[in-house]
């Protein structure tokens, strides 16, 4: 199953590579809650970009597996086998290319088997793509993502939450910066 274009890869890739805080550890504070109540024994941070996530869990919880995965660094760009407790994606899935999203979503739920844990954010972003195009590839709100979510990770979101936050860019212009928050617990049958 196909969830990214050789051409995104790239796109990805080079952002990476010019953007220090691209792909930074941003988001770890919120997980580890959820790591307290789930207290799982392996964790997957799908779209990890440089990792600060990952490498921020297995600092923490050195006893924990922890695997990053994100196609667009070559440093974690093989692509996951087997199931993790666990998956955490924080910031990722606005970053999808819309054609991809299902496939994303569908290898998102493969992969866990207790719980997940998405930071999605739903304003535009402050970084661009080297051509030209916002990084954040789709910006919608939490009542379109939700139905999605349901539809393709098997399981009740037990939590989700719309944090309507600001930014300010250097000019001093006041920007969104919302975030839809969703942990999403599997279904035992």
């Amino acid at each position: 199953m196909k969830t990214i274009s050789e051409e995104y890869v790239l796109q990805l890739a080079q952002l990476h590579n010019e953007k220090a805080s691209f792909g930074d550890a941003k988001g770890l504070k919120q997980t580890e809650k959820w790591i307290r109540k789930y207290s799982p024994k392996s964790i997957i941070d799908y779209g990890c970009g440089k990792g600060g996530v990952t490498l921020a869990l297995q600092e923490a919880y050195p006893d924990m597996t922890v695997q990053g995965y994100d196609p667009g660094n070559s440093n974690f760009n093989t692509r996951p086998e087997g199931t993790f407790d666990m998956l955490v994606s924080s910031d990722v899935l606005e970053h999808i290319e819309p054609v991809f999203l299902e496939n994303v979503l569908k290898h998102m739920n493969e992969l866990f088997t207790k719980v997940a844990f998405l930071i999605i954010a739903t304003s535009p972003a402050k970084k661009f793509l080297p051509d030209g195009r916002n990084a954040h590839l789709i910006v919608e709100n939490p009542g379109w993502w939700k139905p999605l979510i349901e539809k393709h990770i098997n399981g009740k979101i037990v939590h989700h939450e719309f944090a309507e936050k600001t930014r300010t860019d250097k000019k001093g212009v006041v920007h969104p910066n919302n975030k839809y928050v969703v942990v999403i617990e599997k279904d035992h049958a």
